[in-house]
């Protein structure tokens, strides 16, 4: 069986190393100056040389013949720790020995001296996979080890790591290898294995790795299982299902230059020759995402070195010349709208195809929505205090071009002109009809009107009356009530009872008064309600106070107020 090319070619001293200077550079300074830490975590993304490091600097601490802060590969310490039977090297996975039971089995195993090498090394991977009783366990161990004992934790996600193991650990973070330290890399591996790739083809695939030299290695394994001598671009492409950084470039150039036919032809060549658009979509976004930054500055490209090389990264900045981040966040919202419905559409090129419509065309007309502001610039000062208290008021009498809203006829001649019911929509008026000096149109201006609390006291048994029609309930508490104030649009009614202030002031209650009050008043007005102590007067006990009022029935013994109060509210009667 074939060795994979990332184990073949795995770095084995801190010169093989690319990518990761600062750390090398670190390690091999402590090792020179005999200050070897006893904890060390190693943290970054996949395949950016965690494991490779710890093997190199394990074997480093324990060589016998060292070149420098070098191991030199020949003595038997090294030949052991590269063969991986050195008994005192440990490697241990952590997302398979997650429990308390495997770090105290390491405790124990710790206190015993190395065998052949001058320290045991334990690399334990993926140590974010501890439990957390395993990481307590780990604690004091971690911080005290005997002398003889080095830890190597590596992790790719480091805010999974409690702080109490971090804070013992002399931390490195490893970097996303550059796109072109992975091509250089795979430029050997391609020569010591006598294959031809072309240098498109190496882009390509160090631009699928996303930093990783691991996943480089490993799709360029897939590469080669063509058995090709020679391998092409369209290869890669065939084979990774990725599409050419040219037809990246040639898009957003049509879309710049508000080119849609070459845009749309180029989508359906991709199509035609077998690509998935779904991935071009990403690819495309991750492309225009690059175009914007630079748009901003030039100097944001060192944001995504490791996904182009330096010739790529010059193109870039050519490309964004002359043009606006605006233009990108347009190009970029018409495609992010339509990731993840490629796959599903019918016609998978449509999606793209009405996104580079709708990019090349920014000043496109859209539909008109009707809009009551748009329609009547007056009626914005039509304010309603509440969402679902729309409440039309009334327009003076004359002769408008267009037929007026029908106003609810009067019931009292003492009355305003009446208001639509809440189940009214609201309808547009004839702007002119707006304009008229005598439309209420706002609350400031009720409170001017000839509104008083005699008003309210003479149709206090209509409201009575009208309330029932719609609940029992609040008519029969009303009977116990007197308005006793009214300021700036505000009827302060008094009751006899916490809990009748309470239920009156409940939300749906309230503007169910508001509204059957505003129906017989003619205007809008708002009800405040408090007990008859907050008001400072004494409510009779009789139901029947106001003369107006609907007569109640009476009950065929004398009761107290209080239950009369409770047989009304509940409509029920007493009986034998």
């Amino acid at each position: 069986m074939a060795t994979a090319l990332y184990r073949k070619y795995r770095p084995l001293t801190f010169s093989d190393v690319i990518g990761q200077g600062h750390i090398v550079q670190t390690l091999s300074n402590a090792i020179l100056h005999n200050r070897i830490g006893h904890a060390y975590l190693f943290t970054g993304p996949r395949g950016t040389g965690k494991t490779t490091m710890a093997r190199i600097f394990a074997r480093a601490v324990n060589c016998q013949n060292p070149k420098g802060a070098d191991p030199c590969l020949e003595c038997d310490v090294c030949k052991n720790i590269t063969q991986g039977t050195s008994l005192d090297i440990f490697e241990v996975d952590a997302a398979s020995n997650t429990g308390v039971d495997n770090i105290r089995e390491l405790r124990e195993n710790v206190k015993f001296p190395p065998s052949q090498a001058k320290f045991k090394v334990y690399i334990i991977d993926e140590v974010h996979m501890l439990s957390t009783g395993a990481f307590n366990a780990l604690l004091k161990t971690l911080e005290e080890p005997p002398a003889h004992v080095i830890f190597i934790l590596a992790t790719t996600e480091i805010h999974k790591v409690p702080e109490t193991i971090i804070s013992r650990c002399q931390r490195y973070d490893f970097t996303r290898l550059s796109l072109e330290h992975i091509i250089e890399k795979l430029s050997t591996i391609a020569k010591s294995e006598k294959i031809s790739v072309e240098k498109n083809a190496l882009e390509m695939i160090a631009i699928a790795a996303e930093g990783g030299m691991r996943d480089a290695e490993s799709l360029l394994s897939q590469v080669m299982a063509l058995e090709d001598k020679k391998i092409t671009a369209k290869e890669v492409e065939e084979i990774l299902g990725t599409t050419q950084r040219q037809s990246l470039e040639a898009m957003v150039s049509y879309l710049l230059g508000k080119n849609a036919a070459s845009a749309i032809t180029l989508v359906n060549e991709l199509s035609k020759d077998g690509y998935d658009l779904d991935v071009f979509n990403k690819s495309f976004l991750n492309y225009l995402r690059q175009v914007m930054l630079v748009c901003v500055d030039e100097k944001l490209a060192k944001i995504f070195s490791y996904e182009l090389t330096k010739e790529q990264s010059l193109a870039l900045v050519e490309q964004a010349k002359n043009h606006s981040p605006k233009e990108l966040l347009h190009i970029i919202a018409c495609f992010t709208e339509i990731q993840g419905k490629i796959k599903s559409a019918f016609i998978p090129q449509l999606p793209l195809e009405m996104a580079i419509i709708k990019a090349v065309s920014p000043a496109q007309t859209q539909a008109i929505q009707p809009n009551i502001a748009q329609a009547a610039p007056a009626a914005p000062q039509m304010r309603a205090p509440e969402p679902t208290r729309v409440i039309q008021a009334p327009i003076a009498p004359q002769t408008p071009k267009t037929p007026p809203i029908s106003p609810v006829t009067p019931k009292s001649a003492e009355t305003a002109p009446s208001i639509t019911t809440p189940e009214t929509k609201i309808e547009v008026p004839d702007p002119e009809a707006l304009s008229e000096p005598k439309l209420i149109k706002n609350e400031a201006q009720i409170a001017d009107s000839d509104f008083t609390l005699n008003d309210v006291k003479k149709n206090w048994g209509r409201f009575i009356i009208d309330t029932k029609t719609i609940n029992h309930s609040l008519s029969a508490v009303l009977q116990s009530c007197q308005p006793v104030s009214v300021e700036a649009g505000i009827v302060t009614v008094a009751t006899k009872f916490t809990f009748h202030k309470d239920k009156l002031n409940e939300y749906g209650n309230k503007l169910t008064l508001e509204e059957t009050f505003a129906k017989i008043l003619g205007l809008r007005l708002l009800i405040k309600v408090i007990t008859a102590e907050e008001a400072g007067i004494t409510i009779a006990s009789s139901l029947n106070q106001n003369t107006n009022s609907a007569p109640a029935e009476q009950a065929p013994h004398e009761t107290s107020s209080l239950l009369n109060d409770a047989m009304n509210l509940m409509g029920g009667s007493i009986v034998e």
